[in-house]
This record gives C-alpha cells, structure tokens and sequence, in this order.
C-alpha cells in the first residue's frame, strides 16, 4: 500500500457489513447503491426505505433478476426497514432534496439539513450502538458536522462519501498529459468542493511518480474546481448516479478489508486540524474511522486546514439556524 492509493485492499474481505440499510432507495443514487451492494454480494441484506413504496418494490423485483444473471444471489433484499431494535452495521443515507442547476454544493445545504432533521430518528435507531452511518448528499463534509452535532452517534461511526474528488482529479491529469485516467493515481483530500487540496505529491502513472509544472497544475486545479459548474449547466436535475454507486461499493469493500481510502471523517484525532469533517486518508479499525494523515506538504496543510475551518463556521451556523426554525 502506498499513499498513492485510492483505494488499498488490505487483505481478503470480512463478514462486515452484514446488515445494510439505504435510506432512500428509491432515488437514482440510493438504488444504485442497492444494486452494487446486490450484484457484487457485499452485504447479507441490504434493507430499502424510502416513501415510494411502489418504486421499491419494482427496484426489489428488477435488481433480484440483475442478480440472478450476475450470478451472485447471495445478498436478500428486503422493502422495508428491520424489525425495531435489530440495528445494521452500516446505514447509508443517500435521500437528497432535489438539485438545482447554478450555485455550488452548499446551496443544496439547507433543505438537506432539514431532510437530515427529519430522518435522524431512523438514522439513529437503524445505527443503535455500534452502526457506521454514510452520508452521500451534499455538501457532505458540512452535513456529516451537522449531523455530528445534532445527534448521539460518535463522530469516528459517521463517513462522508467524496471518493467522486479524486476520480475527477486523475481524470483531469489525465487530459493534461494525454494519459488514460485509470493509469494515473493521485489523492484530493480536504472539502468536496471549492475547499479540494488536490495532492500533487501524490500523483503517478503506471506507479512512476508524475512532476508537474505549475502550470499544468494551474490548469488541472481550474479543471477540477469547474466541475460542478460545467455539471450544472447541463441541467441534469440529478448528481452522478453511476459513479458513485460504484465508488460507495469500492469504499464499502476497502473498509471491509482494512484497506486505505479517502473518505470525510471527523478529524479530531488530529492535531494538525480544527475539530470537524473533511476527507482524508482513512481506515476503518475495529468499528470506527480512523485518520491515517501522509506526510503533507506546508500548502497542503495550509489548504486542509482552511477546508476545515470553513466546514465546521458553515456546519456551526447552519445547525444553529435549523433549531431557530420550527420542525
């Protein structure tokens, strides 16, 4: 394993996660989720909620037959939460206030915040004592503070999904020099967002590590900090459903191995940094996140540091105007 990784595996996959509940498996993102967690049998069951009934149960009925000519039956879909009082061991939080074209990530922030409120009953009882919860609506960074600081569950058993950051990186560096984008590796830590800390040091193609001039870098980093705008534009009225399915299921069997992945986790284990979420190098040992911080750069640091600190300022603010407002 080399901090170049986006992924690491660190061994053959464990019996974890073996219960699974994907809040809101109805939508495009949550039912894309299911069905990696079917198809490539990375869980016992996998439990399906979301108001649409009905869309559940056809998403129940398609993704078992998907199953079926995967040839890997293994995973029982259940439509529905479990009983009361049988937790899961990971709980993924994929429902979503409808996105909107223009602005950035943060403006999705309030009416998520308010979706979160809501479900956090649910999110707590399905975590109980020992679940890991996975947020993937944005802003995920400020989310997973919020959600933090609005619950009881320990902030090392709640990831953010940002995997997305650094795909669009090795994309960009790929562009730039001309190289196939799966020949290149190379990190982005910090928020998923404009706050990105894209490492540099990180990069390599075929495992030959890769210099750039600052002016490629100038370029990459315009790259990847225009996404969102270039995505907008387009006017999807949807994030990116099948790249992060894809990616959720790669960080499910990375932390079922004990492998290293890039993930938003609570970052008060680590001193270099104000107390919040942003993504980082992590590991999950023994039921909880955990930080494993490369030897960084002073820019490097200087940028996840200034991540940091806007993420918990907005986290902080946003929780504060939610309980002035009625429920």
């Amino acid at each position: 394993m080399t901090k170049n990784d986006l992924t690491s595996s660190g061994g053959s996959r464990s019996a974890w996660p073996s219960t699974v509940a994907v809040i809101g498996a109805a939508g495009l993102i949550g039912s894309g989720v299911v069905e990696r967690l079917a198809v490539e049998g990375l869980a016992d069951t996998v439990y399906l909620t979301d108001l649409r009934d009905n869309i559940l149960q056809a998403h129940a009925i398609d993704i078992a037959e998907a199953q079926i000519l995967a040839g890997s039956t293994h995973t029982q879909l259940v439509v529905g939460p479990p009983p009361p009082g049988l937790p899961v061991d990971l709980v993924i939080v994929a429902a979503s206030a409808p996105e909107t074209p223009d602005g950035d990530r943060r403006d999705f922030l309030l009416a998520n915040l308010r979706l979160l409120r809501i479900l956090l009953p649910d999110i707590e009882r399905l975590a109980g004592d020992h679940g890991v919860v996975m947020l993937l609506s944005n802003p995920v960074d400020v989310l997973s503070d919020a959600l933090h600081r609005m619950s009881c569950i320990a902030p090392d058993r709640i990831v953010g999904y940002s995997l997305n950051d650094s795909i669009r990186f090795r994309a960009a560096v790929g562009r730039e020099i001309g190289a196939r984008p799966e020949h290149v590796s190379g990190l982005v830590l910090g928020e998923h967002g404009d706050g990105q800390v894209p490492l540099y040091s990180t990069l390599a193609v075929n495992s030959v590590p890769l210099v750039l001039s600052s002016d490629q870098r100038d370029r990459i980093t315009a790259d990847i900090t225009g996404w969102f705008s270039r995505w907008s534009a387009l006017k999807p009225g949807r994030s990116s459903g099948w790249t992060t399915p894809l990616g959720v299921a790669q960080i499910i069997k990375s932390m079922a191995s004990g492998g290293v992945h890039p993930a938003t986790i609570w970052t008060g284990a680590l001193p270099e940094l104000p107390d919040t979420f942003v993504s980082v190098p992590t590991v999950f040992r023994d039921g909880r996140l955990v930080p494993v911080l490369p030897t960084l750069s002073e820019q490097e640091i200087t940028g996840l540091a200034q991540a940091a600190r806007s993420v918990g300022t907005a986290a902080a603010e946003a929780v504060e105007a939610l309980q002035a407002t009625p429920k």
